[in-house]
């Protein structure tokens, strides 16, 4: 005695694609209608506005649209003021411990970078608002470089064999400006003397 059951036969589905990877059937916009006040107005374009805001924010076919956010130029400039603050304090305080040459020399170097645009004096390069002459442009750029006042702080720390407080406060007071400088926007030069982005 064998014990048989029956088979039914399968019937194959009408399509083999997974139902998620279908792509999306198109709707014809809708007719314009009136509104209540009498206006006429257009429910495909609100639509299609509406999902190309979708799109926009990521969250149309699963599809990553939006842009990465760069680091914002706001958080680096708040950055560079606070350190136009430290540098200022620093050189005040510089000032008052070691007496008025201390102070009188940070003031001088804090001025002292902008001086370099004398350099352009006699330059017959036509010049446009805001543009630096190319004759200048070198001295200012080295001048408005962090790592210059930075690193003569560093050696004047190691390798001074007598403190001299002037100096440092000078380098203070240099520090202070390329940092406002920084703050609000201003930073070194393209060779033909406009600011760089």
């Amino acid at each position: 005695m064998s014990l048989t059951t029956p088979v039914t036969p399968v019937t194959p589905a009408t399509s083999t694609e997974p139902t998620w990877s279908r792509p999306a059937t198109s709707v014809a916009p809708a007719a314009p209608s009136t509104g209540a006040t009498g206006d006429v107005t257009d429910s495909g374009a609100e639509d299609a506005m509406g999902s190309a805001a979708e799109d926009a924010m990521g969250g149309g076919a699963g599809h990553r649209t939006r842009p990465r956010r760069r680091p914002r130029p706001v958080a680096l400039r708040a950055a560079w003021f606070a350190a136009a603050l430290f540098w200022t304090a620093f050189a005040v305080l510089e000032g008052v411990n070691h007496g008025w040459l201390a102070g009188g020399m940070a003031l001088l170097f804090a001025v002292a970078p902008d001086l370099t645009m004398l350099a352009a004096i006699g330059d017959p390069t036509p010049t446009v608002r805001g543009q630096l002459p190319p004759r200048a442009v070198p001295y200012y750029n080295l001048a408005h470089r962090a790592a210059v006042p930075l690193g003569l702080a560093v050696l004047y720390t190691f390798t001074a064999p007598k403190e001299w407080a002037p100096l440092f406060a000078a380098l203070c007071g240099w520090l202070a400006h390329i940092s406002y400088d920084r703050a609000f926007g201003y930073g070194p030069r393209t060779k033909e003397g406009f600011q760089r982005d």
